[in-house]
This record gives C-alpha cells, sequence and structure tokens, in this order.
C-alpha cells in the first residue's frame, strides 16, 4: 500500500514523549529493552521489513531524552532506525508532563474535570517543551519526510512545525479520549485556542473512534469558526483531514503464543493447578483513577452477594501495573483499592476458597497471554479509555474455546468488539449480571461470538492501521494539491501593475464585504475607514479609471456611504446600479408582494437560531447566521435554503443563493456577474480588474472576458485567476495601483 504514494514518504519521523527503547545497564554491559506498547511494537516491526514494505527507507524516533541515556547503542544496531532523542530541563519538565499533561489534560479528556488543575505556569512550560521538540524536529526534518505527532503531550507541535516547514508532511494521533465541547471549554480559552490551532498545523488528525472525531469537529467549528464538512476542516490555506483509526494490535504475536509457546504452556499449567475446577475472572489495568478499579471490585461484591450460587466457584485475579505511584493521591488510590480487596476477601473467604486475587505488578509476556487464555471471563471496565489493547489481546488469545469478554461501553475498544458483552461500569447490577452470563453462556454462541471479534482482529492489526495513516497523509496531500490556489506573487503583481499602468481605460470592481472592508459580527458596523476612502478618492481622481463597488448590500447603505465619492455603485447583487452623481436605477420591478410569504419562513428560522437575524433590502431578503453558533447554525441554513427552494418553485421570479453565512432570497433575472458584464458593454476597456471573496462574487469571475484581471479575497478554490491571502492584503494592492499610475504619468 505505502508504494502507491505520491510522492512516496523517504523517511518516518516519529515524534512521541517517550523513546521507544531503555537502555539497560546490566553489569557495565549496555543491553537495549523495547518498551512495552501496541505502538511501539508496531513501528519497531516496520523497521525490521522496510525493504519490503516500501513505507519509508527508514525510521527517526524523536522522544524526550532519559537523564544519562546513550541512545547511540540503539543506533548502532539498527541503521534503519534511529532515535533523536529531545533534551527538556527537569524543572520544566515537572510542570509541562507532571503538571499540564498529567494533572490537567489526562483527568479533562477522560471526563473527571473535578481533578483538573488550573496553572498558568503549566501551560508555559507546556509551550517551552514543544517549542523543544519543535527545534530538535526542524533540524533534522528533509523534504519528502512524514512526520507523525502523536498524543496529548504534543498538541501544540504539528502548528508549531507548519510554521516554519510549511509544506512537511504531518500526520497527529490522540490516544486518549476528545471530550465533548462542554468539557473542553473549561479550559482557559487561550489554552483551547491553542491546542485546536496546534493540532490544525497537521495534514491528517486521527482519533480512535467516530466519535472522538465528531467531539472535535464540533468543537473546532464552535470554538474556532473554520468550516467543517464530510470529516474535514477548510483553512484558509488548505484542508486537513480528520478520521478515525482504530488502533489494532500485533494479532498473531498473542494468538500464536497461546496456542503453540512452550513457556505460554508452563504458565497455564501453573494457573490451572491452583483454580480446582473453579471459574477464573481476570482484569489486568495500569494504577489510575480512569480504569474504575474500585467501581470493579464493588461490583465483583455485588455479584457474589446477587449471584450466591458462585460463592466458592469463581476467582477473580485483578493484577494493577504500578504507575506513578510516587504521587500521594496515586497512593491513597492504592490503598483504597486494597481495603476494599482485604474487605471482600474478609468478608467472603474461607480456608479453602479466597475470592479475590490481588497483584500490585507487572507481568510478562507469556504471564500475561497465560492468564488470558486460561480465564473465563475477561472483565475490562474502566470508566473511560481511549482504546484499551488489554480487550483486543484478551480475544486474540483465545484458544482453548473457554474466555468471553465483559467490556466497557465507554472504552474505544467497544466500537469494534460488539459482540462482547457491554456494561456501564459504574452499574453493579448491569456488571453483576454480565458477569453471570458470560460465565453461562453455552458454548457454541461463545465460539461464534469469540471468532467473529477475532477475525476481524486479524484483520486490522496495528500493522494494518499504521497503514492506513500513511496513506490517508498521502491522500490529503494530493486532495491539498488540488485544491492548491494561486496565490499572487511578487512576479504575479508586477506584471499586473504594468498591465494597469500601461492601459488607456480601466474598470476596478471591488466588493465591499470581505473585501473593501473587514466582515464583522454586526453587518451595520462594517464602514469604510478614513484611509479606505481616501484611496477611493485616490483611484476614482485618476482619468483613466473607473472603480465599480459592486455589493449585495443596499442601495440606501451604499448611497449613505459613497453617492458623495465618484464611484459607480451596483447594490443588491446588481438588482440597483448608480454611476457617479446620477440617480439610482433598478433593473427589477418595484412589486414587493412576494416577501409576504417569505418573511414568516425567515423569522421561524430566526427563532430557531439564535444570534441570527434577517436584512431587508429592496429586491431581497437575507438571513444572516454569521453570530450564530456556527455548528448549528449550518445545518438550519441548509435546511432553510431547501424550504426556500420549495417556495421558489411556485414563483419562478425568485432565486436562493448562499453567500459567507448568509442565505438570500432574491428576485431572479440579474446577479454580479450580469451587472458586471452590462457595465463593461457599455465602453471599452483594456484593463479589467475584479476583486471578491464570497460566492457570490464567482459570478463576477465567470462572466468577465478571459483575460480579466480576477482575484478572490482570502485562500479558497475559485474560478478567479489568483488569491489574494486575506483582506488586509486589499489595501495594499489598492495602494500599488495608485501608485503606479502616478508613477506612470510622471514618466
Amino acid at each position: 500500500m505505502g508504494s502507491q504514494l505520491d510522492p512516496p514518504f523517504k523517511r518516518l519521523i516519529m515524534v512521541s514523549y517517550r523513546m521507544p527503547y531503555k537502555i539497560v545497564d546490566d553489569g557495565g554491559k549496555k543491553t537495549i529493552e523495547q518498551s512495552s506498547g501496541g505502538l511501539v511494537s508496531a513501528i519497531v516491526s516496520l523497521s525490521a521489513s522496510l525493504d519490503g514494505d516500501k513505507l519509508f527507507r527508514s525510521i527517526v524516533w524523536v522522544g524526550k531524552a532519559d537523564e544519562g541515556e546513550d541512545y547511540g547503542v540503539v543506533n548502532q544496531a539498527n541503521s534503519n532506525f534511529q532515535l533523536v532523542p529531545v533534551a527538556i530541563d527537569k524543572q520544566i519538565d515537572e510542570k509541562y508532563y507532571g503538571g499540564f499533561c498529567n494533572d490537567l489534560l489526562w483527568p479533562l479528556f477522560h471526563y473527571f474535570p473535578s481533578l483538573a488543575v488550573f496553572d498558568e505556569s503549566y501551560f508555559e512550560n507546556y509551550q517551552l517543551a514543544t517549542a523543544a521538540f519543535a527545534d530538535k524536529i526542524r533540524s533534522i526534518a528533509q523534504p519528502g519526510d512524514l512526520i507523525w505527532v502523536h498524543d496529548y503531550q504534543l498538541f501544540l507541535l504539528p502548528m508549531m512545525l507548519r510554521n516554519n516547514l510549511p509544506g512537511a508532511n504531518i500526520g497527529f494521533f490522540l490516544h486518549i479520549p476528545f471530550p465533548t465541547f462542554e468539557l473542553f471549554r473549561i479550559m482557559p480559552r487561550r489554552w483551547c485556542e491553542a491546542i485546536l490551532r496546534g493540532m490544525l498545523g497537521a495534514d491528517l488528525i486521527g482519533f480512535h473512534t467516530f466519535d472522538y472525531c465528531q467531539y472535535f469537529l464540533r468543537t473546532v467549528s464552535r470554538m474556532a469558526g473554520h468550516e467543517v464538512a464530510m470529516n474535514a476542516v477548510t483553512l484558509d490555506d488548505r484542508v486537513v483531514r480528520v478520521d478515525a483509526f482504530p488502533l489494532g494490535i500485533d494479532y498473531e504475536k498473542f494468538h500464536e503464543a497461546a496456542r503453540l509457546s512452550k513457556t505460554v504452556a508452563e504458565e497455564k499449567t501453573k494457573i490451572f493447578s491452583t483454580l480446582e475446577n473453579q471459574k477464573l475472572i481476570f482484569s489486568i489495568d495500569r494504577l489510575d483513577y480512569s480504569k474504575g478499579l474500585n467501581h470493579r471490585l464493588l461490583a465483583f461484591e455485588f455479584f457474589l452477594d446477587a449471584y450466591p450460587q458462585w460463592v466458592g466457584k469463581v476467582v477473580f485475579n485483578m493484577v494493577v501495573i504500578p504507575s506513578r505511584d510516587t504521587l500521594a493521591s496515586y497512593q491513597e488510590m492504592k490503598r483504597e483499592l486494597e481495603a476494599t480487596v482485604g474487605r471482600i476477601n474478609g468478608k467472603y473467604s474461607t480456608i479453602a476458597w479466597r475470592p479475590l486475587v490481588y497483584q500490585y505488578k507487572s507481568l510478562s509476556f507469556s504471564e500475561l497471554v497465560a492468564l488470558y487464555d486460561s480465564s473465563d471471563v475477561g472483565l475490562i471496565t474502566p470508566i473511560r479509555d481511549g482504546m484499551n489493547l488489554v480487550a483486543k489481546e484478551f480475544i486474540a488469545s483465545q484458544s482453548s474455546g473457554k474466555g468471553f469478554l465483559i467490556l466497557s461501553e465507554t472504552a474505544g475498544a467497544a466500537a469494534e468488539l460488539g459482540e462482547a458483552l457491554l456494561i456501564n461500569p459504574t452499574d453493579k447490577q448491569e456488571v453483576a449480571d454480565a458477569l453471570n452470563r458470560a460465565l453461562t453462556l453455552p458454548a457454541r454462541e461463545r465460539d461464534i461470538l469469540v471468532s467473529r471479534m477475532q477475525e476481524r482482529l486479524r484483520r486490522y492489526t496495528v500493522f494494518a492501521w499504521a497503514r492506513a495513516i500513511v496513506d490517508s497523509v498521502g491522500a490529503v496531500k494530493k486532495e491539498q494539491e488540488l485544491r492548491k490556489v494561486n496565490v499572487v506573487t511578487p512576479s504575479d503583481e508586477a506584471d499586473i501593475i504594468r498591465k494597469f499602468a500601461s492601459a488607456s481605460r480601466r474598470a476596478i470592481f471591488i466588493d465591499y464585504d470581505g473585501t473593501l472592508v473587514a466582515l464583522t459580527r454586526v453587518p451595520e458596523l462594517a464602514v469604510p475607514s478614513a484611509a479606505t476612502m481616501l484611496q477611493l478618492e485616490r483611484l476614482t481622481a485618476q482619468p483613466a479609471t473607473s472603480v465599480i463597488l459592486i455589493s449585495g448590500r443596499s442601495k440606501d447603505f451604499m448611497e449613505e456611504w459613497f453617492g458623495g465619492v465618484a464611484v459607480n455603485c451596483i447594490a443588491e447583487h446588481g438588482a440597483c446600479q448608480k454611476g457617479p452623481g446620477e440617480p439610482w436605477q433598478c433593473v427589477i420591478d418595484s412589486d414587493q408582494g412576494w416577501k409576504t410569504a417569505i418573511v414568516p419562513v425567515l423569522e421561524k428560522y430566526v427563532d430557531r437560531c439564535n444570534g441570527s437575524f434577517i436584512e431587508e433590502k429592496f429586491s431581497s431578503l437575507a438571513w444572516h447566521y454569521r453570530n450564530a453558533p456556527y455548528e448549528i447554525a449550518t445545518v438550519q441554513a441548509k435546511e432553510l435554503s431547501e424550504e426556500l427552494r420549495s417556495a421558489a418553485a411556485h414563483e419562478n421570479r425568485l432565486h436562493v443563493l448562499e453567500g459567507s453565512r448568509v442565505v438570500e432570497v432574491k428576485r431572479t433575472g440579474y446577479d454580479k456577474g450580469t451587472a458586471a458584464l452590462k457595465f463593461i458593454s457599455e465602453k471599452t476597456f483594456d484593463c479589467i480588474i475584479a476583486m471578491g471573496d464570497d460566492k457570490t462574487d464567482e459570478d463576477i469571475f465567470r462572466s468577465l472576458p478571459t483575460d480579466a484581471i480576477t482575484l478572490k479575497v482570502g485562500l479558497k478554490t475559485t474560478l478567479a485567476r489568483y488569491n489574494l491571502r486575506n483582506q488586509f492584503e486589499v489595501g495594499r494592492f489598492l495602494e500599488r495601483l495608485i501608485e503606479s499610475d502616478k508613477a506612470g504619468r510622471i514618466a
């Protein structure tokens, strides 16, 4: 699949907080120890098969340097896989990783806002640490690299890289949940906007589930105001693709170990020797409040009470992997957990039976697979989890045909493992019922359900996951190339200026909102500045230049501001026109009766959509939604457009058009294009320039002769020949035209 990418990525630059290897000093001899985790396993395996895979020529992994580590040992061992450490001061790291990452982002994104700590110094150090990553990557990045940034520790990194490497191929993947907008916005607005802006520096943003994608897109829409459609965010200069890529596992590694490994078989023998025909329930988690460990114990206790027939016949083996146990809060969590274990064992234990086996330790791979395959039930019930690979590993390791999975519906893996028993982890009754159901599930039903889950995991492994993301980045880059805009270069501008200066008769069409003046939240506040008015006066003072302001604004507004300026005005998309010092002329009749049926429709949508409003003009009615919540308003705008088109179908004199956050219904028979064409047909011009930012301005670009100089304001796809980056550049461009005429006349 990777070989189909055009262009192929030369190197993969993996960027994560942690390094994939640890250097272990074994009696003076340094050895390499691979870190645990599916991501590390996948990328290391990719590096081992680069010659056949053709995804990359080599892999570079950028991560925080552990104090005193010499990563040259790894680099010498594998020329295809290089480690590049980032040095971060210990004091910065404490507030960056220990503070902003683990004391704010982790609890907030896992739906524990009461545990989140808001400290300004945390965010400052988060920025400093991310900048250190950015500096290191900029020093090693080469054209053709794919820079793949991972997880919440590096939210700000993609945009930091984009600012200095504008053409870079950048992917970002979040391994934890992305919260709903209401939770995300709890953070200070500056932090929220910085995180969103940072992530949008990537070409592709990946999440584990469709829900996380939608939460992110909704947040971008409501907080950043960008256009969001079809799992894509449209920025000024490019499109960013957002999609779900559920992290897989190395299925064969677990399945084959369960079936064939001698060490796994030995571990299974040890387990069965202690069970004495009892059913085994198993769970393994890192020590963390997001895992719902105490809820799980209380649910198991409830199960023993609700189903007394299982007393003495089941054993629950809970393995907890040490994590952050130097922190007082985690030490307290561990004490509470162990107290609950002790209380339940004290309540139910007999000389011959202990219901709970609690282990606070890490397990070897063989021990883990043996427990997976020996267990009758995998009880995986986090309160919130980005994915939870334990659930997938448990299913992959089922070779003896006895185990079944109970999984929290709030774990990302639940989206893929729908055949498991999905439960609410805080509902003791539901968990207890699921335990009884799993323990009594008929063998045929269990085998069918497990085989379906296994087949899914076999097809979409961690390697397929990595390849899917790499291919998607390549596809996004192609899409960006197709949408690429033609920004005016200094050379282009010089050619335009020369043509303008040498022309004997010129016409300049200038749109109003978003072109001559910047858009505002309230249209009435978008008035021309003194500097803008002066520019118009200087342009119109040129004997050879005709300036035409062409707008959707009402003729009354245009008259108020430009009636005393020697400009031609075309108002209401061409319905009303006037020359300098002349009276207004309207190209349509004065019948206003059609508005009677349309106004109630618009008023209904004003009531539905807070912040929207109606603007009435002589020839049209407009529903503005620029002040309404973008996500809600865009849906309402689509519905309104359809309803208006249905109404207009019975009245062939009406036309519905959609502009920049406005839906307008107007009389047919005219638009900006026909108005512009009519103007130039009455005189002869050897230089025509048109500037606009809106969808309605495309009518002008479409109608003018092919040799006209057309400019779209904003980096959007267009019929215009050129793009100006933003509205600010309009004033600078007009100033160049004014100066060129002055220079031409002097010469």
